[in-house]
């Protein structure tokens, strides 16, 4: 099972995902009830599963914060 960490290097595209991926790293993760909510529970870790399915909300260094679906791992 895949994790994606604190401190995670992935793949971001801004603007709700129609831009350029861009390299960034993850420093904050929300685990949501519902997909697409911007709020969650925080945690440190979740399955890239749910990640894939907008259950996880994402702080990135780069000032921006990102559903799931905006962003992919650079290596697993």
């Amino acid at each position: 099972m895949k994790m994606l960490k604190v401190g995670d290097s992935v793949y971001w595209s801004g603007c709700f995902g129609t831009e350029a991926f861009k390299a960034a790293t993850v420093t904050g993760i929300q685990l949501t009830e519902e997909p697409r909510e911007k709020y969650g529970i925080e945690v440190e870790e979740v399955e890239w599963t749910l990640v894939a399915d907008n259950y996880a909300v994402v702080t990135l260094d780069n000032g921006h914060w990102a559903y799931g679906e905006q962003i992919a791992p650079i290596a697993f």
